[in-house]
């Protein structure tokens, strides 16, 4: 995979409290999550965009209202943005843009690649609309496309835009080390993806160490709070058949914030399905070096497999602080949902801090089925975790596998949760603990129920 909290002016859709530990974590806020429930995450015009899609509020498709322009790949000549002289190239018709604009793209296979930078700008009453003209072409495709191209080839690229909205495309066969549907830079604010389809993205040999592809990646490198990736929606997408190698099918990593991946489905991506987190020294401020408040929710994560090995979890926090991960199913995963810290941190106060994993359905995990912790003694450390309303069946029928292992990590809870087994697979242990010198520790497992398992309620 590849800020701790400062005092910032956007207004969030909840309330911090202070730390009361702040002799042993210093500028280390308590837990927010983990004591109480909240989510999604941004500032109240984005949360109640958020909440508009939830709920299939027609208002979502009001968000931008201003003059209406078109492309079409089948353009002899670059016209003026009209249905009927319709614009040939993304690069004409993207200066043409203006906050509450929409650019239709008509059906057909596009091989351009579009690069949205701090050019383009919305702003809060009026985004900047790029969709598919489903209207006049119902059921017929939009592609993007990286056929043909060269490596790295990045389909669409968001560096320094803001309040802008992607929906309804297709992003597809773009091979290449760094390859991606996607790539969000420093300092893109108010983004939604929404409704778009992600196949066929791929890096050669994806069992050679450091070959990376992504089908949307957010890489925080900004160097200061002003240049974070923040006000973050993932909505409704599809993931398949991607080879990502090292790298994540939906990964937001370093300086990012209120990042929402909402009702998603992912299946046969290659390696890890969404991944958020930090630590690895992509911005240079170490207290911004780590996503935080990312809302991983109803997501459907299906078949991950590491092609170099390792174990592939549907769900992944490496790193990061505020994190919710509420309502997903991860099946047949060879994990399926880590809280880890593969870095070490600079000091206690950049831990992984502050998960809930709440009402989640995960289901044939060959290895592991829940890992917490960093997993060597002298890397990271995971702190603050609550594990509750989980249903786990039939997991681990490794020999060496685990439903639950635990390793270098600090206070965690897990209550309330379902752990069934109704097959003979089973050839794992229900509970692994890494016998670490100080981890883990202030470990409380308790009313969980379980089926066909023997407890390890303690």
């Amino acid at each position: 995979m590849k800020k701790l909290l400062f005092l910032f002016s956007l207004s969030l859709c909840f309330t911090l409290s202070c730390n009361s530990n702040a002799d042993e974590f210093p500028n280390l806020k308590e837990s927010v999550i983990t004591e109480n429930e909240f989510g999604p995450y941004g500032d109240e015009a984005f949360c109640s965009i958020i909440n508009d899609f939830i709920s299939d509020n027609p208002a979502v498709n009001n968000i931008s209202g201003g003059t209406k322009y078109y492309i079409s790949a089948d353009a002899e000549n670059e016209g003026n943005g009209t249905s009927s002289s319709p614009f040939k190239t993304f690069e004409q018709a993207l200066k043409k843009l203006s906050p509450g604009d929409t650019l239709y793209i008509k059906s057909g296979t596009y091989y351009e690649q579009i690069e949205i930078t701090s050019a383009l700008k919305g702003n809060a009453n009026a985004y900047i609309t790029i969709a598919a003209d489903t209207e006049n072409a119902p059921g017929k495709p939009v592609i993007i496309s990286g056929s043909g191209r060269e490596n790295d080839f990045r389909l669409m690229t968001i560096s320094g835009a803001s309040y802008i909205r992607i929906s309804g495309l297709t992003f597809a066969d773009s091979n290449g080390q760094e390859a991606a549907g996607i790539s969000i830079e420093a300092s893109s604010n108010h983004i939604i993806i929404d409704n778009c389809n992600f196949k066929n993205i791929t890096v050669p040999e994806p069992e050679v160490k450091d070959h990376v592809a992504n089908g949307i990646l957010a890489y925080g490198d900004g160097k200061n709070a002003e240049q974070s990736i923040n006000n973050l929606l993932i909505y409704k997408n599809s993931f398949t058949n991607l080879a990502t190698g090292w790298g994540e099918c939906i990964s937001a990593v370093a300086n990012c914030e209120f990042v929402n991946i909402i009702n998603n489905t992912l299946d046969t991506t290659g390696n890890i399905g969404i991944d958020v987190g930090g630590n690895y020294g992509y911005c240079p401020k170490k207290d911004l070096d780590f996503t935080r408040y990312a809302y991983i929710s109803g997501n459907t994560v299906k078949n991950c497999e590491s092609a170099y090995g390792d174990t592939a979890y549907g769900i992944y926090s490496d790193g990061g602080q505020h994190i919710h991960i509420e309502g997903n199913t991860v099946q047949n995963c060879s994990g399926g949902i880590e809280v880890g810290a593969e870095q070490v941190q600079k000091s206690k106060a950049y831990a992984t801090f502050d998960v809930l994993i709440k009402n989640n359905n995960v289901s044939g995990s060959v290895e592991r089925a829940l890992s917490i912790g960093g997993y060597k003694e002298n890397l990271g450390l995971v702190r603050a975790v609550k594990v509750t309303e989980n249903t786990f069946k039939d997991n681990a029928d490794k020999d060496d596998g685990a439903i639950v292992s635990l390793s270098k990590c600090d206070k965690v809870i897990i209550t309330g949760n379902t752990f069934i087994q109704s097959n003979n697979n089973y050839k794992g242990e229900v509970l692994y603990k890494e016998d670490f010198k100080r981890y883990p520790k202030n470990i409380t497992i308790t009313d969980n129920n379980y089926e066909g398992l023997e407890s390890a309620d303690e």
